[in-house]
């Protein structure tokens, strides 16, 4: 793999699914005793397809689009709902590289992160994701902002 196909991997691996990982610091006990955000999100084929919608979008998306151009789609697509899974409950073990590592040489801009979660947002409501499960993943995703940008304190 070249490490500018890396890099695209990275940004879509990073955008939905570190943050996943922490998922535990916003369930509560209530939470808990329901189904997992994995199973709500549709368990392996719901997230597949999330993720596959997700990388449909960056393509077309004039701001995400270059981080994707020689990207092996389904190669990504894979590795990303790998560790969706692991990050929301799943039976996958996700063994990449973190976030920060990830998104060290992408000089990804606010915007860029803003977009990428929009395309997540977008590909949560087309595969019929209710607003509860919504609003779970974007605050994950959110906190993994400082991570992505570099921002985060050592």
């Amino acid at each position: 793999m070249t490490a500018k196909m890396t890099r695209r991997l990275a940004v879509l691996a990073i955008s939905l699914m570190t943050g996943l990982l922490s998922l535990g610091a916003f369930a509560s006990d209530e939470a808990a005793a329901g189904p997992s955000l994995y199973e709500r999100l549709g368990a392996w084929d719901g997230i597949t397809a999330i993720v596959t919608d997700t990388v449909a979008l960056h393509h077309k998306n004039a701001e995400l689009s270059h981080y994707f151009a020689d990207t092996d789609d389904a190669r990504l697509i894979g590795h990303v709902t790998a560790f969706f899974a692991a990050g929301t409950g799943g039976p996958a073990k996700y063994e990449g590289r973190d976030m920060t590592s990830a998104h060290a040489s992408m000089n990804m801009s606010d915007a860029d992160f803003d977009s990428a979660v929009r395309d997540v947002m977008t590909a949560l409501g087309a595969n019929d994701i209710d607003d509860a499960a919504k609003a779970e993943v974007k605050a994950i995703l959110e906190s993994l902002r400082p991570a992505v940008m570099g921002t985060a304190a050592n």
